[in-house]
């Protein structure tokens, strides 16, 4: 399923709670940041037990969108400088440029 259609069952408040949690945990799966269960923790210190509360789960579908659109707005970003570095014959990154592609290093 998609994003959005995660995005959609998690909002809809005609589905039984559980499947809505089950829903953002999908979400989750898709797209996890910093790993399943750190991502889960981080949304759930974040917005609160979004697993008993409906506030704190669209709080937390809330987080987990601007993240991802952040992420996707970065990942853009890095493809026009890459594609106008292209333009003018440079073919690899520079070392320093960040490519937000790569695996970062936190540990």
């Amino acid at each position: 399923m998609s994003y959005s259609g995660l995005a959609r069952r998690v909002r809809d408040s005609g589905l039984p709670f559980r499947w809505r949690v089950s829903a953002l945990r999908s979400y989750v799966q898709l797209y996890q940041p910093l790993g399943f269960e750190a991502t889960l923790s981080f949304l759930e210190y974040r917005a609160g037990s979004f697993k008993r509360d409906e506030a704190a789960l669209l709080s937390a579908l809330e987080v987990v969108e601007a993240s991802r659109a952040a992420r996707h707005a970065e990942v853009q970003a890095y493809a026009k400088r890459r594609r106008e570095a292209k333009a003018r014959g440079q073919r690899t990154p520079r070392p320093g440029e960040v490519n937000p592609h790569a695996q970062a290093e936190w540990y």
